[in-house]
C-alpha cells in the first residue's frame, strides 16, 4: 500500500514538472541549507612537488590536461593529480576553482562507507545486523518480510534490493519510515541495485547509534586528523544527512581521502603516523565483489566503492563527473570534480586509465632528470583551462622570434568598447511572459529541492568588456556580472535563500537571421550546472529569451527517470505516468519546461 501511495505522489511529481508548476514540487516547508561558502586555496597538509621528481614527465600530464580539456563529451571543472602523496599537478578550468567545494552527489557514499567501518572498530555495529531492528520507535506493524531481512551488509553493497528510492525521496518527509513500510524488489542479497536510499539507511543507523550526525561524528575521526575543514553535508526533511548525496568537498580534500585509502587507513597526525581506520576495513571495503550492471566502465562493487579498470584500483564516484581514482600499482590518486552528462562513470575513465593505468608508458618508480621547458609548458597549459570554450579567449602562438619581437615592442592594447547594438539596449528592462524560466538549471533545482520563483524582470547595463544583468523573481533580485572579454566575472547569488558562487561570460554574436544574440553562460562554481540565456534582440522594445543549461536537458530527463530506480518500479511508475501523458506530450512539454522560450517586453519608465 506504501508503495502505491508513494508513486501516486511521485507522478502527482511529473504532472506538475509537466504542467511547469515546479514552485509546488516540494510537499513540505524548503529549509534552505546552503551558505556562502569562503573560498579557500590550502593544501591542507598535502605536499607539493615537481612532477619529475617522483617519476611522471611534465609532458605527460599536460597531455593528461589536454585530453581531459578536448574530449567533447565530459566537462571537467578541476583536476588533482597525486603520486607518493604529494600534489605534482592541478588544474581548474575557469571560472571554477578547487578553492571552493563542489557538489559530490554519490561520491559521498564512500564517506559514509568510512563512518561505518569507524563504528564497526567501536563496536557500535555488526554488518550482520538488521537495518530495521534500529527502528524500532517507527512502529511499522505490517513491514515486509524482505525489509526485516535487510542487514548493513546489504546497505552497503547495494544489495538490498529498496524499492523507495531517490525521486520517491522528493515527496515524503520522513524517509526512514517510508523506506520500512515498503518493500524490496527481490530477496536481499541476490540481486546487485543501486539505490542512494541504502546508503541514507546507513547514515540513519548511524545517527541512531551515535547520537550524532555524519559531520560531527567524522570530524574528530576523519575530517580534522586529514585536515578537511568547514565540512558541509545536506539533511533530509528529519534533519539526518542524506548519506547517499549531499557532501560538498574541494577538490583537494577529495584527493585527500582517495590518498587515506592508498595508506589504508593511515595518516600522519602532528607528526606521527596512526592508524586511524581498521587496515581490514579498507580492504574489505575495496574487495569488488558484487557485480553491477550500471554503467560501461565499472564492472564490480565494494562497500560503496565502484571498480576502476586497473590493477587493484578502484574509485569514489558521483554522477555528472566527480572522480576519486586511487591506483595502488602506481601509488598514484586522481581527484576530479566536473559537470559531465553521466549517472556513472564515463569516458573520464578511459582517459585517466590511458595515462595512469597498466599500460601506460614513461612513468617511473625512480625520479626522472629535471625538465624545465616542460615543467613551464605543463604550468602554462594548466593556467589556460577554460570552462566555457565559446567564451575563452583566444591562445596566441608566437613563436621564438615573434615573443622577442614583442619583448621589445609591446603589442599595442586594444580598448574595449560596448558595441552598437547593445549600447542602444543600455540601462533598460524588461518585463518576462510567464514562464518557467528560472536562474537556476532544472538538474540543480531537482538535486536540491530548490524550486524557486520564476524571473520576472531583467534590466541590462553595459560598459567596455562587462554586461551586467540584474534578474527578478519577485522574491529576490540578483546581479549578474558577465566578462565579455574572455574573463570570467565572480559573484554570488541567493536563490530561495541559498547563496549560490557563479562565475560569468557573455559574447555578441547573431543567429541565422542575421539578429544580434547576446550569449550570457552563468556557471554555477559550486555545482557541475550552467545556465545558458541566449538574448534575441528582434525589436527595439521586445526581445526572445531561450534558456538552456549545462549538463544538457537530455542529461537532466536521464537523471530524472533514473533516480525512478529499479526495474519494477521503473515499469511500474513509467506505465502510470505515460498513460496519463503520452511520449510525444511528454518530450515536448518537458522540453518546454527545461528550455523555454520566453517573449520579453520593455518596461518603459
Amino acid at each position: 500500500m506504501m508503495d502505491l501511495r508513494s508513486q501516486m505522489k511521485v507522478v502527482d511529481l511529473l504532472l506538475k514538472l509537466f504542467r511547469g508548476d515546479l514552485q509546488h514540487i516540494n510537499p513540505y516547508p524548503f529549509v534552505p541549507q546552503k551558505h556562502k561558502n569562503i573560498p579557500n586555496a590550502d593544501s591542507g597538509g598535502l605536499m607539493r612537488s615537481i612532477p619529475e621528481h617522483e617519476g611522471i614527465p611534465s609532458a605527460h600530464l599536460q597531455h593528461f590536461f589536454e585530453e581531459l580539456d578536448a574530449c567533447p563529451s565530459i566537462h571537467v571543472h578541476s583536476a588533482m593529480v597525486l603520486r607518493h602523496g604529494k600534489i605534482v599537478a592541478e588544474g581548474s578550468w575557469k571560472p571554477y576553482s578547487g578553492s571552493y567545494p563542489h557538489m559530490m552527489f554519490s561520491l559521498s557514499k564512500s564517506v559514509v562507507s568510512m563512518a561505518v567501518g569507524f563504528a564497526v572498530q567501536e563496536g557500535l555495529l555488526t554488518l550482520d545486523d538488521k537495518a530495521a531492528g534500529y527502528f524500532p520507535d517507527k512502529n511499522v506493524l505490517f513491514r515486509s518480510p524482505r525489509i526485516n531481512n535487510i542487514t548493513v551488509r546489504h546497505l552497503l553493497n547495494m544489495t538490498s534490493g529498496l524499492k523507495f528510492n531517490e525521486i520517491h525521496s522528493v515527496v515524503e518527509k520522513d524517509w526512514v519510515r517510508a523506506i520500512l513500510q515498503s518493500d524490496c524488489s527481490f530477496e536481499p542479497g541476490t540481486e546487485f541495485s543501486y539505490n542512494s536510499l541504502n546508503t541514507y539507511l546507513l547514515s540513519a543507523i548511524l545517527c541512531k547509534k551515535t547520537g550524532m550526525g555524519l559531520v560531527e561524528y567524522l570530524t574528530p575521526r576523519l575530517f580534522d586528523p586529514l585536515g578537511i575543514h568547514n565540512v558541509s553535508w545536506d539533511v533530509c526533511p528529519m534533519g539526518i544527512e542524506k548519506g547517499g548525496w549531499g557532501l560538498w568537498l574541494r577538490t583537494v580534500d577529495m584527493a585527500k581521502l582517495g590518498q587515506f585509502y592508498l595508506q589504508r587507513g593511515r595518516w600522519m597526525v602532528d607528526g606521527e603516523e596512526k592508524q586511524l581506520l581498521p587496515e581490514g576495513w579498507v580492504i574489505e571495503s575495496t574487495k569488488m565483489d558484487t557485480p553491477t550492471r550500471e554503467g560501461d566502465y565499472s564492472k564490480g562493487y565494494g562497500y560503496q566503492i565502484w571498480s576502476f579498470g586497473a590493477k587493484g584500483a578502484y574509485q569514489f564516484n558521483g554522477m555528472l563527473g566527480q572522480y576519486v581514482v586511487v591506483l595502488p600499482e602506481r601509488d598514484m590518486v586522481i581527484a576530479m570534480t566536473g559537470g559531465s552528462p553521466s549517472l556513472f562513470a564515463d569516458e573520464t575513465c578511459l582517459i585517466v586509465e590511458k595515462y595512469f593505468g597498466d599500460a601506460a608508458k614513461g612513468l617511473s618508480d625512480d625520479p626522472l632528470p629535471n625538465d624545465i621547458c616542460a615543467l613551464r609548458s605543463l604550468r602554462n597549459a594548466l593556467g589556460n583551462l577554460y570552462a566555457i570554450r565559446e567564451t575563452a579567449p583566444k591562445p596566441k602562438r608566437l613563436s621564438t622570434w615573434a615573443r622577442v619581437w614583442r619583448r621589445v615592442f609591446p603589442e599595442k592594447q586594444i580598448v574595449p568598447t560596448v558595441p552598437p547594438e547593445l549600447r542602444k539596449l543600455n540601462g533598460r528592462q524588461y518585463q518576462l511572459e510567464s514562464s518557467s524560466a528560472a536562474l537556476m538549471p532544472l538538474i540543480l533545482q531537482g538535486t536540491t529541492n530548490n524550486f524557486g520563483a520564476n524571473i520576472s524582470k531583467i534590466s541590462m547595463e553595459f560598459s567596455p568588456g562587462e554586461c551586467r544583468l540584474i534578474v527578478e523573481d519577485g522574491a529576490e533580485t540578483n546581479l549578474i556580472v558577465a566578462g565579455m572579454d574572455g574573463t570570467p566575472r565572480k559573484g554570488c547569488v541567493t536563490l530561495n535563500g541559498e547563496i549560490y558562487a557563479v562565475g560569468s561570460t557573455a559574447r555578441l554574436t547573431t543567429d541565422e537571421d542575421d539578429r544580434p544574440v547576446l550569449k550570457v553562460f552563468i556557471c554555477f562554481t559550486e555545482t557541475p550546472s550552467v545556465r545558458i540565456m541566449k538574448f534575441i534582440l528582434y525589436s527595439p522594445e521586445r526581445m526572445l529569451i531561450r534558456f538552456d543549461e549545462l549538463p544538457s536537458v537530455e542529461a537532466s530527463l536521464e537523471v530524472l527517470f533514473s533516480l525512478v530506480g529499479g526495474r519494477e518500479n521503473q515499469n511500474s511508475l513509467n506505465k502510470l505516468f505515460m498513460d496519463t501523458v503520452g511520449q510525444q506530450r511528454l518530450d515536448e512539454r518537458v522540453a518546454q519546461v527545461s528550455r523555454p522560450r520566453v517573449k520579453a517586453t520593455r518596461v518603459r519608465p
